[in-house]
């Protein structure tokens, strides 16, 4: 299916994120500066590692990959 998310390429779209990057300071606020698109309701942007992957707050379950070059 592609390569995944993350520094091991491991996360894929309907993963769930591990509880690790399930912390704030791993949660990209500042979205419209790394040129991502608004989060819907109820999902944030979560940086892991040169990657950026679409995540449900509530759980953790991966909607989309945004991966570096």
């Amino acid at each position: 299916s592609g390569r995944g998310a993350g520094p091991d390429h491991a996360f894929h779209r309907g993963d769930r994120l591990p509880w690790q990057y399930r912390n704030r300071s791993y949660v990209v606020d500042n979205w419209r500066s790394h040129r991502l698109t608004a989060p819907p309701r109820g999902y944030h942007w979560v940086q892991t590692g040169a990657d950026y992957v679409l995540v449900a707050i509530a759980t953790g379950v991966i909607l989309q990959l945004l991966l570096a070059n």
